[in-house]
């Protein structure tokens, strides 16, 4: 398998060749492309006010929305982790909860179709909100106050889920919040999780035991 990873590092780039995968940088040689973790999404794109706390890069948008276009006209599928899964949620119909506590760090989800429960750690400050389209996968009960504007309209409370892991057919999307890059041995358990759901979801070939 060949995957082209978008704004690429060291750590997104072990990822996927400890899995076997050849890294490529044209896309018409990519049986996968993977959007990577970076500033906030800009509402802009899901229709909403800017939040205070959004740190956002229309410019990174932009390129990205590029790659995005390509890989859908190419039936390409597409993984993305942290902001790379938020903004494949915006790109797929989705919205963002732009302020939310409580996700950074080491915590536990639950897979919603197996009832697996994975360790995972996140670094985000802002949280998928999926379109009615989006499958969810994985959640968590994280209990953390969440901020975000419905267009002008300012929203706020205290979320019963925190949504993890979404995918989406009709974009061939998998929207992944954790980091499974990080290499540390307590998170196998995550690297794990997230090549098993590319595997389920955009029929991704894994050749090498991760």
């Amino acid at each position: 398998m060949q995957v082209l990873i978008i704004d690429s590092s060291f750590q997104y780039n072990k990822l996927f060749k400890d899995a076997g995968f050849e890294l490529v940088d044209d896309i018409t040689q990519a049986d996968l492309l993977c959007f990577t973790g970076g500033a906030d999404v800009s509402p802009h794109l899901y229709g909403d006010k800017k939040h205070p706390q959004t740190g956002n890069s229309p410019f990174r948008d932009a390129q990205e929305q590029t790659w995005f276009n390509r890989a859908k006209a190419a039936g390409i599928p597409m993984v993305g982790i942290c902001r790379g899964g938020q903004f494949l949620n915006v790109m797929s119909g989705g919205r963002m909860y732009q302020d939310v506590e409580e996700h950074c760090g080491d915590h536990e989800i639950i897979d919603l179709l197996t009832g697996e429960s994975v360790l995972v750690s996140s670094t985000h400050h802002q949280m998928i909100m999926p379109s009615p389209r989006g499958l969810l996968v994985a959640s968590s009960t994280l209990l953390g106050k969440r901020e975000w504007y419905e267009g002008e309209v300012f929203k706020k409370d205290v979320s019963k889920e925190d949504v993890e892991v979404v995918f989406y057919k009709h974009t061939k999307c998998l929207c992944f919040q954790p980091h499974p890059e990080f290499t540390s041995p307590q998170y196998s358990s995550m690297k794990n999780y997230f090549f098993k759901c590319l595997e389920r979801f955009l029929n991704v070939q894994i050749e090498e035991t991760v």
